[in-house]
């Protein structure tokens, strides 16, 4: 039993140290009862704004010393705020040089922070509001609240209808309005127009702004943050959230404040009082320059003091004092504050306590009002962790021993745990995808979660408590990472390393980025313990406003740090082993300190001060301490000294074990199986290079869920486009099925014979990985002299059972396939009786648990059970149709018939060693379009079944269904056997990580649904009229057009990405070998005979993540 309980208290830990980004989290862990008082002071500042027709209320200053909860009390107000109707901004002051400058960018971030319950940001959530109260089409309102394209007239009729509304703010605040309505659309470019605006800063290129309305000339920061202001105050009231200021004001307080005029002696001092005024003058202007909106300031007592004992003397008056955040009221709140997480924790791993609070006895909180909320979390943390690291559960009797208990031992780990742990990391290095982590594009989606993994690595490999980082930002950052290190607990001051990518090209997009960076790191002369580091690879483009900024920024401290490939794997393999958290984890980190190893770590941290973690690994746990010229593994090398450059640097010189390995390792010969590759949140392929201005078109993986159209006809370029998808999905590790109609997809893992001239560097380096990571196996269904795959015609009702909804869809498939064969599917009284006891029949059979077989079904049939149907003569009716369908098993061996089974877990799960496989189903034995129809009615169901067993999870895409020429699949016209099947995937199958592709030359032939469900559209070259109209009606029901589709040549496509406009671009070529002609039916059943062994993949083992189905009929 002890063991047991040890188990549910590993991995445990309390975030007792929450980020200013928690704020925007809902408080999972609320107890009421904490600080009451001082949430009833803001909420009635709140219900006066709400109240005031536009003047705002006087401020609230809320005191409380570290860990007493402030974060959490804001982010609570954050939360009652938004349910009242009203908005809530936190503004991160870290500058006092640029307090409007830091207003103004933290109200644009927080209007892209979401409302709670809902991704709907808070942008969204006003500007949806504001249009509700205007006079305006219903075209114009949806597209002011970003929910279609966007065009000048419609912003031109939005600003008219403000004016309407009121004429004062629509003269004083209509660039501001148009620019917010820009701000919340999907095109990136235009939203880049909103943001230079926003943020004070000039235009990136003469006229850009002026194509919008919206004048050029540069605004100050505080006139927008009043015009945002102001604007929202037409639906609702607002709380602007001054935090962290206590570093700043600590800076500030080390200077004496004696002086009132500068002198040769007393610079600094002069200097240092005229930061604070500058933070308490704009504390005080906020008030007055904002609308319907109350500011709380949220710092140390200290920090209050100095600002009331140094500051001008009317800063006070701006803001209503209230009591300190101090010590949990009662032990009441303190066992509750307990209780509520170690449930959490509890729920998580499956484990009953003895007790809510155990192993904490309830009388152990008699001292809880000795404690902040911190501290007591801290204590408790610190207990639990005790007992797991020395294995022996003791249960706490008294808060106040555990800040006197010694620090645990540090559990030892074996040889062979750090062997397979060194073994992952190397692997995990190798095939880290990193080529296109840096593009500007992707800059802010990869970097932060890159950037928050190494860091976390950083300080686990370490002792100190003291350090910590900000938690992941959200969209359009300033910074991608922060890593904070407390220098004193009593005043609030810190030392910060803050991370900024910075890969885009152009002048003013750096400029712009640039600084915001300064601003959000709180760079400035004479403030210390603030550093900024900007990681970019190219130089700086040149004009002479870049140029200054640049030289500013290295005059306040801050550096360019290159990020190097051998960087890029090794923050990728981090991001994923860290997400998998294997045991022995904290351990390996300790030991063998891999972030500590990456050189733009060691360079940007070698003045951090850090204390190395305690050795876990002892000489009696079996591996012997060497000195650095001890030999070593090959591999281990690469994978922990790669990222270290090759050139001397400071951190190099400074801490010589940067490029030290500290153990020996040897060869362990273990087979590690199927490669589990973890695909990132942010992963995507590149789909084509734009015309004109050669930049690369990405999709993410998430976005194919969402289904992708093809719209091009022969000769368009359509197969290579397909088979470059599946090749691109299986390079992160997505595996596909295949469905190979026209018998040139079979050659899916043959090389070319020669590099295309058509290729880059990068292609050729793909495709080498792509055909030695992928595992291809052809599969011939109905012919045995290949590889034979067979169909039960029967769903798995198992995996719908529980649904009503799906076990009907199920069913009305079930019979769809099943009516031809049982000769009932005429629009006749006699069939449309035999459909009644049928679908009766399967329902039945779906319920009871009946073997979901063909054979199975058919004894039921046989010997109908009472009460399965009440027509009159149902069992003779059941009679026949299981004589039919027994005739039609005969008579069709495909239909229930030998071979191996679909089962898709196989088809889908590599072979020991392979990242992908890709399971080419040739229709060389369905030569007629109803078997087709009836076998991919089968596989779908099969595949829909299976995916609800194995979701994606919080992978962004698990596969890929194609279908091209998805028009003798599912028509617009007559329903086939497999129309049911994907129309019910194409609504159910994205929120389980599966996409669809529907690919045809027949636009006008598709069934409706499909292409209105598809968020990503290529279009390439069509002839017929008929179908080109078909596209272009299309494509403007998406916002764009393709006038000249009949034009384009091979590899040419207009490509539609979620949420950007229509870009013409070049397609890339396929990876495998694609020659003119296609296989014949006698080399395609060779190749299946010669494919790998289909046992060798384990179904088991092969969640969705690694699991596409495709579907094609080459060009």
């Amino acid at each position: 039993m002890t063991e047991t309980m040890l188990k549910a208290l590993a991995h445990l830990q309390f975030n007792y140290a929450p980020t200013r980004n928690d704020v925007w989290h809902p408080p999972r862990f609320h107890v009421d009862g904490l600080h009451t008082d001082v949430l009833t002071t803001v909420l009635d500042g709140l219900a006066a704004a709400e109240r005031s027709p536009d003047a705002s209320p006087i401020g609230v200053a809320v005191k409380g010393q570290r860990g007493a909860g402030k974060t959490h009390l804001l982010s609570r107000v954050r939360e009652l705020t938004q349910l009242r109707g009203g908005y809530f901004f936190l503004v991160n002051l870290l500058d006092a040089d640029a307090f409007w400058r830091s207003a103004s960018v933290s109200m644009v971030d927080g209007l892209h922070q979401p409302v709670d319950g809902d991704g709907t940001t808070q942008l969204h959530v006003f500007l949806q509001r504001l249009t509700d109260a205007l006079d305006l089409p219903v075209v114009t309102r949806m597209a002011v609240a970003g929910r279609a394209p966007m065009t000048p007239e419609r912003l031109d009729a939005f600003a008219a209808a403000l004016g309407g509304m009121s004429r004062q703010i629509g003269i004083g605040c209509r660039d501001t309005a148009r620019a917010l309505a820009l701000l919340a659309g999907p095109d990136q470019r235009v939203q880049d127009v909103a943001m230079s605006y926003l943020l004070a800063a000039d235009e990136a290129e003469a006229g850009e702004r002026t194509a919008w309305g919206i004048g050029p000339t540069r605004r100050l920061a505080q006139e927008l943050v009043s015009d945002v202001s102001r604007l929202l105050a037409l639906t609702g009231p607002s709380v602007i959230a001054v935090d962290q200021v206590d570093g700043l004001i600590a800076q500030v307080a080390k200077r004496s404040f004696s002086a009132a005029t500068p002198t040769e002696t007393d610079t600094e001092d002069w200097r240092a009082a005229v930061r604070l005024d500058q933070v308490a003058g704009g504390l005080m202007e906020l008030r007055e320059m904002t609308w319907r909106t109350v500011t709380v300031l949220a710092l140390l007592p200290v920090s209050w003091a100095v600002i009331k004992s140094n500051a001008v003397d009317t800063v006070q008056d701006r803001f209503r004092e209230t009591a300190t955040l101090e010590s949990i009221p009662d032990a009441g709140v303190g066992r509750s504050l307990i209780e509520r997480r170690l449930a959490a924790h509890y729920d998580e791993v499956g484990f009953v306590p003895p007790y809510p609070t155990w192993p904490v006895r309830p009388e152990a909180f008699a001292d809880a009002a000795d404690f902040t909320p911190r501290q007591l979390l801290i204590n408790v943390e610190r207990h639990i962790r005790s007992c797991v690291l020395n294995g022996e559960l003791t249960e706490m009797t008294t808060l106040a021993a555990a800040a006197e208990t010694a620090a645990p031992v540090p559990a030892q780990a074996d040889r062979s745990s750090l062997r397979l742990l060194d073994e992952r990391y190397a692997a995990l290095r190798e095939h880290a995808q990193v080529a296109r982590l840096l593009d500007p594009e992707n800059e802010d989606t990869e970097v932060p979660s890159l950037l928050a993994s190494a860091l976390n690595a950083w300080i686990r490999e370490g002792t100190d408590a003291d350090f910590d980082q900000d938690t992941i930002p959200v969209r359009k950052p300033a910074l991608h990472a922060r890593l904070r290190r407390t220098l004193d607990e009593r005043n609030g001051d810190e030392a910060h390393w803050a991370f900024r990518a910075i890969a885009a090209q152009h002048y003013n997009a750096e400029l712009a980025r640039l600084r915001n960076a300064c601003v959000a790191a709180g760079l400035a002369h004479g403030v210390a313990q603030r550093r900024l580091f900007v990681l970019r690879n190219d130089e700086w483009s040149e004009s002479p406003k870049r140029r200054k900024a640049v030289e500013e920024f290295v005059a306040v401290g801050g550096r360019t740090l290159p990020l190097g490939e051998n960087d890029l794997r090794s923050l990728v393999a981090l991001r994923t082993l860290l997400a998998e958290e294997p045991d022995d984890l904290q351990a390996w980190l300790a030991d063998r300190r891999p972030a500590s190893r990456i050189a733009l770590l060691a360079t940007a941290l070698a003045d951090a001060g850090r204390e190395p973690a305690a050795e876990s690994v002892q000489p009696g746990a079996g591996v012997t301490p060497v000195d650095v010229e001890t030999p070593l593994r090959a591999d281990w090398v690469d994978a922990v000294t790669a990222g270290v450059d090759t050139e001397p640097t400071a951190a190099a010189d400074a801490d010589p074990s940067v490029t030290q390995v500290e153990v020996t390792l040897e060869p362990a010969g273990v087979d590690t199986g199927s490669v589990a590759v973890a695909t990132p949140a942010g992963a995507y392929i590149q789909v084509g290079i734009e015309f004109d201005r050669d930049d690369p078109i990405h999709v993410e993986l998430a976005a194919l869920r969402k289904h992708t159209a093809i719209f091009a006809g022969s000769g368009s370029g359509k197969t290579v486009l397909i088979r470059r998808l599946v090749e691109e999905c299986a390079l992160l590790g997505v595996s596909a099925i295949v469905l190979d109609p026209n018998n040139d997809l079979a050659r899916l893992g043959d090389a070319w014979p020669d590099a295309p001239h058509a290729w880059s560097d990068a292609d050729a380096q793909a495709a080498t990985d792509y055909l030695d990571s992928t595992e291809v196996v052809v599969w011939t269904p109905g012919r045995e002299g290949g590889r034979p795959l067979t169909f039960q015609p029967l769903p798995d009702f198992s995996g719908v059972r529980d649904d009503p909804d799906e076990f009907t869809q199920a069913v009305d498939s079930a019979v769809d396939a099943l009516a031809p064969r049982a000769q009932v599917a005429a629009n006749t009284a006699k069939s449309l009786r035999g459909q009644a006891v049928l679908r009766q029949a399967l329902r039945y059979h779906g319920r009871h648990g009946g073997a979901a077989t063909l054979s199975g079904l058919i004894e039921l049939l046989r010997d109908l059970p009472d009460g399965v149907s009440e027509l009159i003569g149902a069992a003779a009716i059941a009679a026949d149709l299981a004589e039919n369908l027994e005739a039609a098993r005969i008579n069709d061996p495909l239909f229930g018939g030998t071979g191996e089974s679909a089962d898709p877990g196989t088809l889908l799960t590599p072979a020991p060693g392979k990242r992908a496989r890709v399971s080419v189903i040739s229709f060389v034995g369905l030569p007629g379009e109803e078997k087709r129809q009836g076998f991919v009615n089968q596989l779908q169901m099969a595949l829909f079944s299976w995916i609800k067993r194995n979701p994606a999870l919080d992978r962004p895409l698990g596969g890929l269904l194609v279908m091209d020429e998805a028009q003798t699949l599912a028509p617009s016209g007559p329903v086939t056997a497999c129309t049911r099947s994907t129309l019910m995937l194409a609504s159910q199958a994205r929120k389980y990580g599966l996409g669809l592709v529907f690919a045809t030359q027949a636009p006008k032939g598709l069934h409706s649904q499909l292409p209105g469900n598809a968020a990503t559209q290529f279009f390439g070259l069509l002839n017929a009229p008929v179908h080109i109209e078909a596209a272009r009606e299309m494509a403007r029901f998406k916002g764009g057009d393709v006038p000249d589709i009949s034009r384009l040549r091979s590899g040419q496509f207009y490509v539609a990405v979620e949420g950007q406009p229509f870009r013409k671009a070049r397609t890339p070529l396929c990876l495998s070998h694609h020659p003119a002609s296609p296989l014949s039916p006698e080399d395609v059943v060779a190749r299946a005979r010669r494919s790998p062994s289909a046992a060798s993949g384990s179904p088991a083992t092969s969640p969705l993540g690694g699991g596409a189905a495709v579907t094609s009929n080459a060009t």
